[in-house]
């Protein structure tokens, strides 16, 4: 049978890491989402709904539909350039198409909603909210229990209670999670908060779309910015990019949408008003 030695234990620094960003991902949508309420929803009546249509379209877009057409990226896997524009395409392609859904069925379904300025907000912290729960939240507290067995020299105990099929996966797991430092989980804490915004600026720009009645498509710009922003990390996945340079990129990635969110809303706040006047 595998076994851990267990002379390397998860230091308290990666611990307490582990223990933030579980807490913070969870919190955070929550929290942003009744400070939006209570400081700029007018009305409130229909705030929250909003909120819970971007989970649900998270949920089945990128959770159920996307799902399928995922495993055929490993005929990819031996042209990182191909499988890295396939699998930013289908999360882009997937997500936005369902954003722009999203968005039309609050506009129809919640008039009162409909051309108020929180509501792409309201939708984003829905959409990537639920996104930073699953990815940051939930996998970080599976990493906290493993380090929690680590540290308490129950590891071997655990793995002989695993079915031998599964043992050398989780084994692998667990000497991964041994060699995690603090600073890698605040990477990956900082990756959440940047894709939470990313996913508020992306409903943004489909909002102005959707609210300036422009032709679908216009649809590819979102879906070309998605893409944009999630290349560089599928090309990290197959190997093709280190690490640190993606983090990099993903910084100044998140830096550029957000400044064309914001000219974008600009050129165009004044066709939007006119818009909201005449609904």
């Amino acid at each position: 049978m595998d076994k851990v030695v267990n002379n390397s234990p998860v230091s308290q620094f990666t611990v307490n890491m582990m223990g933030v960003e579980m807490l913070l991902c969870f919190a955070l949508p929550i929290i942003l989402l009744i400070w939006v309420i209570l400081r700029y929803s007018k009305p409130k009546k229909g705030a929250v709904k909003v909120f819970f249509i971007g989970m649900g379209v998270f949920f089945l877009f990128a959770g159920v539909l996307e799902g399928p057409f995922r495993g055929i990226a490993k005929d990819f896997q031996h042209v990182p350039f191909l499988y890295a524009l396939y699998g930013a395409l289908l999360a882009a392609v997937f997500e936005e198409v369902g954003r722009y859904l999203g968005l039309k069925f609050i506009n129809k379904r919640i008039p009162t909603k409909a051309a108020t300025p929180e509501t792409p907000f309201l939708y984003g912290l829905g959409h990537g909210g639920l996104e930073m729960i699953l990815i940051g939240s939930l996998t970080m507290f599976s990493n906290f229990m493993f380090a929690m067995l680590i540290n308490g020299g129950k590891v071997n105990e655990m793995l002989e209670k695993v079915p031998a099929s599964s043992r050398s996966v989780l084994n692998t797991q667990v000497k991964q999670l041994m060699a995690t430092t603090g600073w890698t989980i605040s990477l990956s804490l900082m990756e959440r908060l940047l894709a939470l915004a990313v996913q508020i600026a992306l409903s943004v720009v489909v909002w102005i779309i959707i609210m300036n009645r422009m032709r679908w498509f216009w649809l590819l710009l979102p879906i070309g910015l998605h893409a944009f922003i999630d290349f560089p990390a599928a090309l990290t996945q197959v190997g093709a990019l280190n690490g640190a340079v993606e983090e990099v990129l993903l910084v100044v990635q998140t830096i550029l949408v957000l400044a064309f969110t914001y000219w974008f809303w600009r050129q165009n706040r004044q066709v939007m008003t006119r818009t909201a006047k005449t609904a």
